[in-house]
C-alpha cells in the first residue's frame, strides 16, 4: 500500500515521455492519445495526494518529488501541443511565453531563497491545473478555446504572483501552503 502514492506519482513521468515520443514520432501524432494521457495524468496526480494523506506518508520530500514531476508533465504536454497544434501555440505565443517564464522565475526564486524545490501546493494551481486541462482538452480536440484559453492565462498570472507573495513572505521553507492568506493564520 505504501507504494501506490509514487507509483502514482512517478507513473506521470512516464506520461511526460509518452507525450514526447508522441511528438517525435508522426504515426503515434494523434492528439486523442494525447487528450486520454492528460486524464490518466490529472487523475493521478489528484489521487496521489489524496492517498498518501489516507496513508499518512505525505512527507515533505513526496511533496517536492511530486511537484517536480508534475512541472515534467506540464511541459512535456507542452511540447507535444507545439508539435499537434501549432497554429493554437502560434496564435498565443505571447501569453504561452508568459506563463512559462513566470514558472520558471518562481521556481529559481523558490530555489534559490530556499535551497530546495517548491511544494506549494495551493487551492489555486489546483483550480489552475483543472482550468489548464479543460483547455487544452478543447485545444488538442480542435476546438477553439479562446475564451477557456484567456481564462486559463489570468488564472495562471493569478497563481504566479500568489506563489511569489508565498516565497518573499515565507522566513523558512513549508511546504502544502493552500493561499497567500493563510500564512497570516499558521507559523512560517
Amino acid at each position: 500500500m505504501k507504494a501506490i502514492p509514487y507509483v502514482l506519482t512517478y507513473s506521470r513521468l512516464l506520461m511526460a515521455m509518452l507525450f514526447i515520443l508522441i511528438a517525435l514520432f508522426k504515426p503515434f501524432q494523434d492528439p486523442y492519445l494525447v487528450v486520454w494521457i492528460l486524464i490518466a495524468g490529472i487523475t493521478t496526480d489528484i489521487f496521489d495526494g489524496v492517498i498518501a494523506r489516507w496513508l499518512k506518508m505525505d512527507t515533505v520530500p513526496l511533496r517536492q518529488l511530486d511537484s517536480k514531476i508534475d512541472t515534467v508533465f506540464w511541459f512535456s504536454l507542452i511540447y507535444a501541443i507545439v508539435v499537434l497544434r501549432p497554429d493554437f501555440v502560434k496564435e498565443y505565443a505571447g501569453a504561452i511565453f508568459t506563463l512559462v517564464v513566470f514558472e520558471i522565475i518562481v521556481q529559481i526564486t523558490g530555489y534559490f531563497k530556499f535551497s530546495r524545490s517548491l511544494a506549494l501546493h495551493t487551492h489555486a494551481a489546483k483550480v489552475w491545473a483543472i482550468l489548464l486541462t479543460v483547455t487544452i482538452i478543447q485545444v488538442l480536440i480542435g476546438v477553439h478555446a479562446t475564451f477557456w484559453f484567456r481564462i486559463s492565462f489570468l488564472w495562471g498570472i493569478l497563481v504566479q504572483i500568489e506563489v511569489m507573495a508565498i516565497i518573499l513572505k515565507l522566513r523558512t521553507y513549508r511546504a502544502d501552503i493552500p493561499s497567500v492568506f493563510q500564512l497570516g493564520t499558521t507559523p512560517s
